[in-house]
């Protein structure tokens, strides 16, 4: 797989002489901790010595390390979560967008880690939550070991939050904050953005975005431009995502085989940005045609916000929390499509889950969701915040003839274009470079 004549150059590296350690605040809690930990398994399973340092959620015999060990410390966790909301509660223009806004004013140091020090390559993943601050950035960067950052949302070149949505002020310097109840030129966004503009001036990241869009944000940002940048999607399972027997799937969860679900699914329903409204107005628009064709019915997951179910019109399953991977590719299975209403996303894992398991995907034209939908062949676009045409969308699915067809060319056309081989070449390639201009 690693001897294309072009890379030999980089590959004279052995595998064994490479040491790695991601740094990750949760190891499976949330899309980013979940790409950063199957990036470190199939890397592990290739022969490179890699290590996972988190803030909770050890397990060294997967090469899982935790910085939290005994009740003080994880008193001290929750002290600097709390820490860092409160200061932000102050000037939080609404609670909806409490956990969209990260200030870093506060965290733990690593650089003295042993597993970041007899690191040869570091490798950042999302790092929010009261586990790094600034000044812990700051630290890492100066031990003048090559740092590779992945960015799993905006928040590494904003003011502090993880989506600008319709703002544009991180092209600039950041200020007229719309997360801020009182925006100004020199609000909370500004001050922040001076301080990681200063941080990251003289410093050589390489970064990873999984989305093109995403790079095209960063390059385009007035803080990050002078960084190196690749777009490597990340790595899923091919064999674990893939169709089950759709009978037994829906034995396993209680359903009916002969119903057609709608699945939608969020680490927390109530996250704005993930667009639970118009998946409602959608279904809104949609109740009369499906009032004269019963048998379609809804499927949640994710951390809801009471008591879900009466929100629709048509009867609603909530499965709320995923204890394993196959729970999960038993929902995709059963599903008849997935609907992932973003109002910003990088390049969601569910969605190239989803399409494993051959499941057709409706979702916004917005972020880096268009490159993973082909219009109206492997899924559907719909307009940006148009719950008229995500409702198309949803019909447009749900009326395809043979089905059975449209779900063989999804599956088909995500293995090409989200192969793990790809990705696992891209990342060992990417270290074989850094470890090669460290020597000369």
């Amino acid at each position: 797989m690693f001897q294309r004549q072009e890379k030999r150059s980089l590959l004279f590296i052995p595998l064994s002489k490479m040491k790695i350690v991601l740094i990750s605040t949760h190891a499976q809690t949330g899309g980013a901790a979940k790409a950063s930990w199957r990036l470190m398994k199939l890397l592990r399973k290739n022969g490179i010595d890699i290590k996972m340092l988190v803030q909770d959620g050890e397990n060294i015999n997967e090469g899982i390390y935790s910085t939290t060990h005994g009740m003080v410390k994880r008193w001290k966790n929750l002290a600097r979560f709390i820490l860092e909301r409160l200061v932000f509660l102050r000037q939080e223009r609404s609670k909806s967008i409490r956990f969209l806004f990260s200030l870093a004013n506060t965290g733990e140091s690593l650089a003295r880690n042993p597993q970041v020090r007899e690191a040869d390559i570091i490798h950042l993943h999302w790092i929010n939550g009261g586990f790094l601050s600034l000044k812990s950035l700051g630290e890492i960067l100066e031990l003048g070991k090559p740092v590779v950052w992945t960015f799993h949302d905006m928040w590494p070149f904003t003011g502090g939050c993880h989506y600008a949505l319709d703002c544009t002020e991180y092209l600039r310097n950041c200020g007229q904050c719309p997360y801020l109840k009182k925006p100004s030129k020199k609000d909370l966004s500004h001050r922040i953005w001076k301080k990681k503009e200063h941080l990251f001036r003289n410093s050589n990241v390489t970064v990873i975005t999984p989305s093109k869009w995403l790079q095209e944000c960063a390059r385009s940002s007035s803080m990050l431009a002078h960084w190196n940048y690749h777009t490597i999607h990340n790595p899923i399972d091919q064999v674990r995502f893939k169709p089950v027997d759709r009978a037994l799937a829906c034995g396993s969860l209680d359903l009916d085989p002969a119903k057609r679900y709608i699945l939608f699914g969020a680490a927390t329903l109530k996250n704005v940005i993930k667009g639970f409204e118009y998946f409602q107005k959608a279904m809104e628009i949609l109740h009369k045609d499906l009032k004269e064709e019963p048998g379609v019915e809804i499927l949640l997951f994710g951390k809801s916000m009471g008591d879900v179910e009466r929100l629709f019109h048509c009867k609603t399953h909530n499965i709320s929390f995923i204890q394993s991977a196959e729970t999960l590719v038993n929902l995709y299975s059963v599903a008849h499509l997935f609907l992932i209403p973003s109002l910003q996303d990088n390049l969601p894992n569910t969605i190239v889950e989803s399409m494993l398991c051959g499941t057709p995907v409706v979702g916004f034209k917005t972020g880096g969701i268009p490159e993973m939908i082909d219009h109206k062949v492997n899924g559907y676009l719909a307009s940006f915040k148009d719950a008229g045409d995500l409702a198309k969308g949803i019909k447009w699915v749900l009326e395809s003839d043979p089905y059975e067809d449209l779900s063989s060319r999804v599956r088909m056309m995500a293995t090409e274009k989200f192969s793990m081989e790809r990705s696992l070449e891209k990342h060992v390639l990417l270290y074989k470079k850094l470890m090669e201009q460290e020597e000369t």
